[in-house]
């Protein structure tokens, strides 16, 4: 293969890097900037009920995914869905947005543009997605051009 051929396959269960977790759940990843000469990321993420990201911001990155099983609720803006197995979310750079996971477990493809989620994924593998460690989470996110607005915009169950 030469340094210009990037074309690749992963056989099923397979990922780049080997085993991976984002906020200790499973992440599995697709492509990365470096597969993809830095356009984007692509990644399958599974999480349970409890899963719930702060209100932030991208300043860089669309990102987007598809719900391959369970269901979420996503806040972007003003607007509000339900997205269940089959949906499309398109969260663009520069509007707040969260979600959370509302089914007992959830599965996601995960994409975003450009590449770069894949150092602040690696970073956060195993922290605490909590407000105790929304300080550590938001200084992670700095670096990683997003901005922690503050916590889960959703109320507990």
């Amino acid at each position: 293969m030469s340094s210009g051929d990037r074309r690749y396959m992963l056989k099923p269960g397979e990922g780049i890097g080997g085993e991976r977790t984002f906020f200790g759940r499973p992440l599995r990843m697709l492509a990365t900037g470096r597969q993809t000469g830095d356009e984007f990321t692509l990644s399958e993420r599974r999480a349970d009920r409890a899963f719930r990201t702060p209100w932030h911001v991208h300043h860089i990155e669309d990102e987007a995914f598809y719900v391959l099983s369970g269901a979420l609720e996503v806040a972007c803006g003003d607007a509000r869905w339900r997205a269940e197995a089959g949906a499309f979310v398109f969260l663009p750079h520069s509007v707040p947005h969260a979600f959370r996971v509302v089914s007992d477990e959830a599965a996601t493809l995960h994409l975003t543009q450009p590449s770069g989620f894949e150092e602040f994924a690696a970073e956060m593998a195993d922290a605490e997605l909590s407000d105790a460690g929304l300080p550590a989470v938001a200084e992670a996110a700095h670096r990683a051009g997003y901005e922690v607005l503050g916590p889960s915009p959703f109320p507990d169950d």
